[in-house]
């Protein structure tokens, strides 16, 4: 019996959490945390803040963390475990680093890693094990002797885990009408992650199709179901949902959110919900806002009876399970053989990850092998390889090839009038840089050059990227394509050059006569402004060969519903494949308005001028200048109205 409570080699247990602020002048400190490098402004991170603010800018995760820790230790005791336990957090004290540093002083050597995430998946496994990694690094920066540290297998589907949730769903079918009690629907909710980070969730041999992620909750709600019909004699209908999604809305995430879902359940006649949060240990921000605030409020607004039923948290249960999950690493760890405790189909988890397992981003594909050209392949052909070159060194002076060697170079792709982006950038005059190959490919960025004045976009240090591959372009939809540069902060912003058949509109502070007058002629906003529908009428017209399946934006509101409510006000809305394009057909009067999210300062800079030279407005959020939050560009008769509107919608 003492050897079962033996914890060794491990000497300390660490609960790494999350973290979340303690009062209201925590709030935007803690949301820089949590985004940092992704350059979100503070006036943004204030209007997020506000699902804090709510609740007096304190989140209950804290005292959650402190109630587990205080039941972990009791657990620990009452069982003979010595096993001392800390706490840190990833992104508010106590911070991880200031835990590790306290936890070497002592003299802890190796550590046991308790996640408060329960499943498979970049941010709820890998990214706390980088997080680890980087404490380490910084205490060994400081001359610390470093600890083993190792991370506890995922507890999706143990016992101590599943059982206080499956309590949790009959008090709640319990709580709700009697009428409405047997035709309850239950709605499993967990947090919604991009649909990429879902399919590489997990071993490579489970990634694609929802990954690990997808699989690991459906193996949980169908465990609980099950439970919940013994106990209760009826079968009630269920679905895994997702909540809290963020980022920009043009990428995939997991569907379909819940209250979406609460509206599908009420149109289908089911009489109540309730919904089981069993992607979360604790009743955390994301359960009390998106859950017991926003969906609820989804569901009276619908007449649909609801309940939430209670997550995990300090469930004396769960910290059994703890116990259980460090004997068992424990043991492993000293060569014993110990059954793992898992129910359901997809058995216990692995203790260490394996390579590949829940990448940051999906692997790129492999490199094409480089084909020799044959009667059949013709070089002209638009996958066509350059063929190897004499290195530098074995030409006249080292310069770039000329003549039939400078033929050897891929051709421009069809229906291309731009310039054509060069394949090697290796040549130089002083000869070659490293000795390799010429053939070989450059990984390294293209070289820093100044741009010429004059004759466009032809010069060696330009991206090799092929212009115009936006969908609409990719797929014939489309047949235009951009380039278009800007200068931020100095006289002369911007220009475009290329465009929709062939007109080439300019635009420089300072230049008399605006936005390409001489170019655009007739589509010139000034004329155009006196017949746009005032508000609340808002029109975006067509082009004039409007494309075959574009009639959605890709930067739609945040949310479905919000597009839904938004179109019914305007006559058209489309996407003409490029930022630029767009701005530029406002300058143009064939757009009355266009706003997009997630841009960046080189995709509006040259188009922004061009459409404020011709007349239009442009902005942001109210008060502010156009920015990735969003970018607004319209009419002065259509601009504020659909800058309340946008505002309004969530967008």
């Amino acid at each position: 019996m003492p050897d079962v409570l033996d914890a060794s080699p491990y000497d300390a247990l660490l609960l790494l959490s999350f973290g979340g602020p303690e009062g209201p002048d925590d709030v935007v400190p803690f949301l820089e945390n949590v985004t940092r490098g992704r350059g979100i402004p503070k006036e943004r991170l204030k209007e997020v803040g506000q699902h804090y603010f709510l609740f007096g800018g304190v989140s209950p995760i804290n005292d959650q963390n402190r109630a587990l820790l205080d039941a972990l230790r009791k657990d620990f005791a009452e069982h003979g475990l010595d096993l001392p336990v800390y706490w840190g957090n990833r992104n508010w004290a106590p911070y991880l680093t200031d835990t590790l540093r306290e936890m070497v002083r002592d003299g802890r050597r190796r550590i046991l890693v308790l996640a408060t995430s329960a499943y498979a998946s970049y941010s709820g496994c890998r990214q706390y094990r980088e997080n680890l990694a980087d404490s380490l690094a910084a205490l060994e920066a400081e001359g610390l002797e470093l600890p083993r540290i190792d991370k506890l297998r995922h507890y999706f589907n143990h016992p101590g885990f599943v059982e206080p949730m499956v309590d949790g769903v009959v008090r709640s079918l319990a709580e709700l009408p009697e009428e409405v009690r047997d035709g309850a629907h239950i709605a499993f909710c967990t947090h919604s992650i991009p649909t990429s980070a879902a399919d590489t969730s997990g071993p490579v041999e489970e990634h694609g199709d929802g990954g690990a992620y997808v699989r690991q909750h459906l193996d949980v709600a169908q465990v609980i179901a099950d439970a919940v019909r013994e106990r209760t004699g009826v079968d009630h209908p269920w679905q895994l949902v997702y909540q809290s999604r963020s980022g920009a809305p043009h990428i995939p995430w997991l569907e379909p959110d819940i209250c979406d879902h609460l509206e599908e359940r009420r149109a289908a006649g089911v009489p109540a919900v309730v919904m089981a949060p069993i992607g979360f240990v604790s009743d955390h921000m994301e359960v009390l806002y998106d859950l017991d605030t926003e969906a609820t409020a989804k569901a009276e607004e619908l007449g649909l009876p609801v309940r939430r039923s209670a997550t995990v948290g300090a469930d004396p249960r769960f910290a059994a399970a703890v116990r259980d999950l460090v004997l068992e690493r424990s043991a492993a760890e000293r060569g014993r053989e110990v059954a793992p405790c898992a129910l359901g189909a997809l058995g216990a988890s692995h203790n260490l990850c394996p390579v590949g397992c829940c990448p940051a981003r999906a692997p790129a594909p492999p490199p094409r092998a480089p084909t020799a050209p044959t009667r059949e392949e013709p070089r002209d052909r638009r996958d066509a390889r350059p063929a190897p070159r004499r290195a530098a060194e074995d030409r006249p002076g080292g310069r770039p090839p000329r003549g039939r060697a400078a033929a050897r170079r891929p051709p421009r792709r069809p229906g291309g009038r731009g310039h054509q982006v060069q394949s090697d950038r290796r040549g130089h005059r002083d000869g070659h840089r490293g000795g390799e190959a010429d053939h070989r490919p450059d990984r390294r960025p293209p070289p820093r050059r100044r741009l010429p004045r004059r004759g466009g976009l032809r010069h060696r240090g330009h991206q090799r990227r092929p212009l115009g591959r936006r969908p609409a372009r990719r797929h014939g939809q489309l047949p235009v394509r951009a380039a278009h540069l800007g200068r931020l902060h100095r006289r002369r912003a911007g220009r475009r050059a290329g465009g929709r058949r062939g007109r080439r509109p300019d635009a420089g502070r300072g230049v008399p006569r605006g936005a390409g007058r001489r170019r655009l002629g007739h589509g010139r906003l000034g004329r155009r402004t006196a017949g746009s529908p005032a508000a609340p009428r808002l029109r975006w017209t067509r082009p004039s060969s409007p494309p075959a399946s574009t009639t959605s934006p890709t930067s739609a509101p945040s949310r479905p519903r919000s597009r839904a409510e938004l179109i019914p006000l305007v006559r058209d809305i489309r996407r003409g494949g490029s930022a630029a394009i767009d701005l530029c057909d406002v300058a143009a009067g064939r757009l009355d308005g266009y706003y997009e999210r997630g841009l960046h300062p080189w995709d509006v800079a040259a188009g922004d001028l061009i459409a404020r030279e011709a007349g239009a407005v442009t902005g942001g959020r109210p008060g502010e200048r156009p920015s990735g939050d969003l970018t607004i560009a319209a009419t002065p008769a259509v601009f504020e109205p659909l800058q309340r509107l946008l505002t309004d919608f969530g967008a």
